[in-house]
Parts: structure tokens; C-alpha cells; sequence
């Protein structure tokens, strides 16, 4: 487990490894450049709490890329070699599986987003949900995630992009996912909107979505 509590920018020309989850705490800004490559060891994972931002643009001819450290370039009929990114979000969600939630859409009614596993002392790094629908998490634009999609437990993964309870302030254009376990992308509640994504080989659902997206 590693928090992230302050602005940090990752910079273009440089690969970064990923080792175990990590987490951008409310109030931190993740900055990653075009460009950059992000390795995960150890089945890292990235995550980016309620409050907090990510701002990952890449290019056409600069994309940012997200995989395992066993991807040599070459395409190999696997997944599950990391985790995934996570952005949570303060949007609305409709989810009565937590105790005192409503199966309508509250700003009361929060969650926990499955295949996040951080300490006691940073439970609520892994919430999602509130009453803000135009909740603004950052940019994910030009990006491509492959080999993800860590089973922590049954039922409990991480796909190939998690989303939960972002807001329509949240820009995500184009994305790709490539061989994940579970679903490509899923979305839980809020109302982020999404074009431009390309999802294939993944092991469940390509597109699904949850709790009144």
C-alpha cells in the first residue's frame, strides 16, 4: 500500500514501476504525461480516491500505457498480471447492498469498491458515491490498459477500468482496453460519459453498466 497525499507528475519519458495498490488521497493531483509508460510488479494497482484528480492525456502519436512488466510488446493470450485504475468518484449511485443505503439514487448512499484492499486506516480511500453529478475526477484521454484485471478473491476483481460514482466533469476520451479478467470497463452509478473506447479480449462483460449509471 502506497498513499499518494500531494500533487505529483509523472514525466514524459520514463517508465514507472507499480508495486502494489496505490492511492491518490483526497486533495492530491495525479499528473502523467504523454508518453509515459506505467509497469506494474507485483500486481499493483492504481487507484484514485473521492477528492482526488487524475490527469492523464496522452496523444495520438503518445499514448500512456498501462500494463504488467511481463509485456514485452509482443500480444500473449493472458490477463491478470495487474490490477487496474480505479477513479472514484462523489456522484450519485444507486446501491442498497451497504447497510443504511437506499435502492434509489441518494446522496446518502455510498460504497466499496470491490478488489481494493488498503489498510484500516485508509478504508474510505476505497469509497465511491454522494450527491454531485457534475463531480469532476481529472482526464483519462489516449490511455490503454493491458493484462489487468487482478482477482483479489471470488467475485472480487479488479477490471479492466473501474468507475464508481464518477461525474459527467470527468473527461474520458479514447480509451483501450486489451485482455482483461473481468469486464473491460464497468461502471458503478454517477454519470460520467464516456466515447471513443475500444475494449477486446476481456473474460466477462466488455461494457457493463451498474447501480443507475
Amino acid at each position: 500500500y502506497f498513499p499518494i497525499s500531494t500533487d505529483l507528475t509523472l514525466t514524459a519519458g520514463t517508465t514507472y514501476a507499480l508495486d502494489g495498490q496505490v492511492y491518490v488521497l483526497p486533495g492530491a493531483t495525479l499528473t502523467i504525461e504523454p508518453g509515459v509508460e506505467i509497469r506494474s510488479f507485483g500486481g499493483g494497482s492504481l487507484a484514485i480516491a473521492r477528492g482526488a484528480m487524475i490527469h492523464a492525456e496522452g496523444t495520438a502519436g503518445a499514448p500512456i500505457t498501462f500494463t504488467s512488466d511481463q509485456d514485452d510488446g509482443t500480444w500473449r493470450q493472458t490477463a491478470n498480471e495487474w490490477g487496474n485504475l480505479t477513479i472514484l468518484g462523489d456522484a450519485y449511485i444507486s446501491e442498497n447492498a451497504t447497510p443504511g443505503n437506499v435502492a434509489t439514487p441518494s446522496a446518502s448512499n455510498f460504497a466499496d469498491m470491490e478488489g481494493l484492499t488498503p489498510p484500516a486506516a485508509f478504508l474510505s480511500a476505497r469509497q465511491y458515491g454522494g450527491g454531485n453529478d457534475d463531480d469532476n475526477s481529472g482526464t483519462v484521454a489516449f490511455c490503454t490498459f493491458r493484462y489487468g484485471g487482478r482477482v483479489v478473491g471470488l467475485d472480487n476483481e479488479l477490471n479492466g477500468l473501474s468507475i464508481g460514482g464518477v461525474g459527467r466533469g470527468t473527461d474520458m476520451h479514447p480509451v483501450e482496453v486489451m485482455n482483461s479478467v473481468g469486464d473491460g470497463i464497468e461502471v458503478w452509478g454517477g454519470a460520467l460519459s464516456r466515447k471513443d473506447f475500444s475494449i477486446w479480449n476481456v473474460g466477462d462483460d466488455s461494457l457493463d453498466l451498474d447501480q443507475g449509471w
